[in-house]
């Protein structure tokens, strides 16, 4: 009798003292799962919350809604295409700088704009733009300075404001150093633009990672 009451104390002592996942019994030992596994296309709660942005250009008035990151953060291929076409000067897609399409819409995102003019985006002969690294758009409801502004807290990036009264809109681009300007100048004219020197810009543009470009 003393002996059984050993046992059954043993016993009730490891089940006690079982790790939650572990069912003891005398002679069965079942391993359960601590967490049901969730069954279903895995989301990423930034990227579900993001809208499309209407991306419309001023030279081709080629237009399309855009939403580059699908739910679960992973960028839209068809999304990247549909933005590259509104982005040409004649409606023919040629390929932009991934970099480039995440930061314009991080502007839009930030400023909660819907609607995104491109002025200049690929065209022939044109430095960053002929290598499509470089884009120049303005935000509707958001003044280009307010915007320029915004752009130039961004490391790697080349940000021109452009703001005489017939021209207003800002230029951006991708690059290493960062490098910032304005320009006054009237359409048609090339006046010799004025840098904007930034203290801070090598310190940003050591500290980047890709999840800076991000909508967040």
């Amino acid at each position: 009798m003393f002996l059984r009451s050993l046992v059954l104390l043993a016993l009730f002592a490891g089940a006690r003292d079982a790790p939650a996942n572990l069912v003891r019994g005398p002679r069965l030992l079942v391993e359960t799962p601590l967490v049901a596994q969730a069954v279903g296309p895995r989301v990423a709660h930034w990227a579900e919350a993001l809208g499309p942005i209407e991306v419309a250009s001023v030279a081709s008035h080629e237009s399309a809604l855009v939403r580059l990151y699908s739910s679960d953060g992973v960028i839209d291929e068809q999304a990247r295409r549909d933005f590259e076409r509104a982005a040409s000067i004649e409606g023919e897609p040629h390929p932009l700088a991934l970099r480039l399409e995440q930061l314009v819409m991080k502007a839009a995102y930030h400023f909660k704009q819907t609607r995104l003019v491109i002025v200049s985006g690929w065209r022939p002969h044109a430095g960053r733009h002929a290598t499509g690294e470089a884009l120049d758009f303005k935000l509707a409801g958001v003044h280009p300075a307010q915007l320029a502004a915004f752009l130039r807290q961004l490391p790697r990036a080349g940000v021109g404001v452009y703001t005489h009264p017939r021209t207003q809109f800002v230029h951006l681009d991708v690059r290493e150093p960062s490098y910032h300007w304005l320009d006054a100048s009237p359409p048609g004219i090339k006046w010799r633009e004025a840098c904007l020197r930034d203290p801070w810009a090598e310190k940003r543009d050591a500290s980047w990672t890709p999840d800076m470009d991000l909508p967040l």
